[in-house]
C-alpha cells in the first residue's frame, strides 16, 4: 500500500512539472499583468526595498507585498526572466494539487477519491493556466486552500487540533498578505458555514483559535500598519477604497459584469472534466436530500462563499474564482470514485467519458474549419492540422478504451487532453509573442542606459515598455477611459498634449496601435518626420524626429 501511494505520488509530481514548469520560458512576460508584477518586484529589488512595492518609480498600493516578495527573491536568486518570474505561481500548483490530495485523503479517507481529485486539478485547463502565469490568484488560492486542508485535519483527528488550527490562521494570514482582507474572509466564512452545517458552530471557542487569531494579528497587521503610518490616505483610499470597496459596486470590465459570467468560466475552465463536474454538481444536489458527509458539507460551503462573495460583485475577472477550483476538482474526484466503486454507476461513468471524448473530436474540427481565422497570427498551417490531428487521435483511443470497458484508462487519456494544446503552444509560440508581449517591440527603443526619455506607448504596452527598456513612459489614450487604478505616468488625452512631448524631445520612440499610428500620420506628419521601424503583432513600432525648420 505504501508504495502504491508513493507510485500516485511520482505521477502527480511528473503530471504538475509538465504542466506548471515545462516551457515557462518560451513567452516572454505577457501584457499587461504579467509585466505589473515583475515590473514591481524588479524595481523592489532594484532600490533594495521589501516593504512599499513601486512601479514607475512611485509607491503603488494594488496588491498586497507577498507575491512581489516572491518574484524578487527570485530575480535576486536566478535572475530576471520569464521562468524565474512565473516559478512561484508554478510551484504553487503544484502544491496545490499535493494539498488536494492531501485533504481528500483526509476527508474522503479513499485514497483513489484523492488521486483523481488531484489528477482533475492537476489537468484542469484554467488552473493550468493560472499555474503558467504570473497573478496573485494561484498563490491566493493555495494559501486558502492550506488552510482549509489543515483546519480540515484539525477537525477531524483530536490530536491534530492544535497544529490544525493554528495552521488555518498561518494561511489566513499569507492570504491576507497575498491578495488583502478576503484572505481572512474567504476562509472565515466557509469555517463558519460548514461548523453550522455541523451544528459544531461552539468549536469556535477552542483555545487554539485564539491563539490562531493572535498569530494572524501577529502576521500581517504589522505591514498594514506600516504602509498606513507612512503613506496614510493615499494607501488607504487606493487600497481599500479603490481597489475592494470599488470593484464590489463598480465593474472594470463590464462586459465580464453579466450573472452567468462565472458559471461559464468554471464549466469551461474545467475542460477536459466539464461534463464530470456538471454530473458531480446534479450528484451533490441529490445527495443533500439524504445522509451527507464531513466534506461534502466542506465542499459546499466552500463553493458557496466564494461563488457568492465573488458573484456578488460588479467587477468580475476570472481569476477571481480560481479559489473555487480546489472544492470543484475534489468534488469531481469523489464522484469519480463513487461511480468507479459502484457497479450500477459504471454505465453512467461510461456514457460521460464517451460524450467527453465525442466533445474532444468536435473541438479537433475547429481549426480546420477555422483556419482562415488564423492565418493572420501564426506563419504556418502545420501547427494547425497537428493540433486538430492529435485531439481526434486522443479522442479515438480514449473511445476506443470507453467502448471496451476499460474505464480508468480511459480517464487517463482523457486527462491527457491538454497535452496536444501544449504542444501547439510550443510550435506557434515564435508566432504569438508579438501579439501577447512587448519584448520583441521593445528591442527597437533604447534601454535606459542609452539616455533617459519618453516613450509614447498605448495603455496596454505601458507596463511592458517600461520593464523591459526602463523609459519613461507616455500613454497615449485620446478620448479614452482612464485606469482602474492611477498610474504615476503622463497620460496624453488631447493631440496639444502629444504636440508638446514631440517638440520637447529630440527624437521621439513609440509603441503604439494602429489608431494611434495612424493619427499621427495625419495630425503631426508636417512638422515631424515619421518612420515605421517595425510592425510586430498589434503594435507599431516608430521613431519620430523633428523636421528642421
Amino acid at each position: 500500500m505504501q508504495a502504491y501511494f508513493y507510485k500516485r505520488i511520482f505521477i502527480l509530481f511528473i503530471i504538475c512539472y509538465a504542466a506548471f514548469l515545462y516551457g515557462n520560458n518560451l513567452v516572454s512576460l505577457t501584457d499587461p499583468d504579467e509585466v505589473f508584477y515583475s515590473l514591481t518586484a524588479k524595481e523592489m529589488a532594484a532600490k533594495n526595498e521589501w516593504l512599499t512595492p513601486f512601479i514607475f518609480d512611485h509607491p503603488q498600493f494594488e496588491k498586497p507585498v507577498l507575491t512581489f516578495w516572491l518574484i524578487e527573491i527570485a530575480f535576486k536568486a536566478w535572475g530576471e526572466n520569464p521562468f524565474t518570474a512565473r516559478f512561484f505561481p508554478a510551484l504553487f500548483g503544484t502544491l496545490g494539487v499535493m494539498a488536494v490530495y492531501a485533504i481528500g485523503l483526509i476527508g474522503f479517507k479513499d485514497e483513489r477519491k484523492a488521486f483523481f481529485s488531484a489528477l482533475v486539478l492537476a489537468t484542469s485547463a484554467f488552473f493550468v493556466g493560472m499555474g503558467k502565469t504570473v497573478f496573485t490568484d494561484m498563490i491566493f488560492t493555495v494559501f486558502i486552500l492550506y488552510a482549509l486542508t489543515l483546519f480540515m485535519l484539525g477537525f477531524t483527528d483530536r490530536r491534530w487540533r492544535g497544529a490544525g488550527f493554528i495552521g488555518f490562521y498561518l494561511f489566513s494570514a499569507l492570504a491576507t498578505l497575498t491578495k488583502g482582507p478576503l484572505g481572512w474572509l474567504l476562509p472565515q466564512l466557509i469555517v463558519i458555514l460548514f461548523l453550522l452545517y455541523q451544528r459544531q458552530i461552539n468549536l469556535l471557542r477552542n483555545r487554539w483559535v485564539a491563539g490562531g487569531f493572535l498569530l494572524f494579528l501577529a502576521l500581517t497587521l504589522p505591514w498594514y500598519s506600516y504602509m498606513i503610518g507612512h503613506y496614510g490616505q493615499a494607501f488607504i483610499q487606493e487600497f481599500f477604497t479603490n481597489d475592494h470597496w470599488r470593484r464590489l459596486l463598480t465593474a472594470e470590465h463590464k462586459g465580464n459584469d453579466h450573472w452567468f459570467f462565472y458559471p461559464a468560466t468554471m464549466l469551461a475552465g474545467f475542460f477536459p472534466w466539464s461534463l464530470f463536474l456538471a454530473a458531480a454538481m446534479v450528484d451533490m444536489y441529490r445527495r443533500l436530500k439524504n445522509t451527507v458527509t464531513s466534506m461534502d458539507h466542506l465542499l459546499l460551503s466552500w463553493i458557496l462563499v466564494v461563488f457568492v462573495v465573488f458573484q456578488i460583485a460588479h467587477s468580475k475577472l476570472a481569476s477571481y474564482i480560481l479559489p473555487l477550483f480546489p472544492a470543484l476538482a475534489l468534488m469531481t474526484g469523489n464522484y469519480l470514485g463513487n461511480c468507479l466503486s459502484e457497479g450500477y454507476q459504471r454505465k453512467k461513468i461510461q456514457n460521460l467519458i464517451r460524450a467527453c471524448f465525442i466533445m474532444l473530436a468536435f473541438i479537433g474540427i475547429v481549426p480546420v474549419s477555422a483556419q482562415h481565422l488564423l492565418r493572420h497570427y501564426i506563419s504556418s498551417q502545420s501547427p494547425v492540422y497537428f493540433l486538430s490531428g492529435s485531439l481526434i487521435a486522443v479522442a479515438g483511443i480514449g473511445m476506443t478504451l470507453s467502448l471496451k470497458e476499460h474505464i480508468e484508462p480511459a480517464l487517463y487519456v482523457l486527462a491527457m487532453s491538454l497535452c496536444p494544446i501544449f504542444l501547439t503552444a510550443f510550435m506557434i509560440h515564435s508566432d504569438l509573442e508579438g501579439y501577447v508581449s512587448s519584448y520583441e517591440a521593445c528591442e527597437y527603443v533604447p534601454q535606459r542606459s542609452s539616455g533617459g526619455m519618453t516613450v509614447l506607448t498605448s495603455k496596454a504596452n505601458a507596463r511592458g515598455i517600461r520593464y523591459y527598456t526602463g523609459q519613461d513612459v507616455a500613454v497615449v489614450d485620446f478620448g479614452g477611459k482612464p485606469f482602474f487604478s492611477p498610474h504615476p505616468i503622463v497620460t496624453l488625452d488631447s493631440k496639444d498634449k502629444m504636440a508638446a512631448l514631440l517638440e520637447h524631445q529630440p527624437v521621439t520612440f513609440g509603441v503604439v496601435r494602429k489608431s494611434v499610428y495612424q493619427s499621427l500620420l495625419k495630425d503631426f506628419s508636417n512638422h515631424f518626420r515619421i518612420i515605421l521601424l517595425k510592425n510586430i503583432g498589434y503594435d507599431y513600432v516608430v521613431r519620430i524626429n523633428k523636421i528642421n525648420t
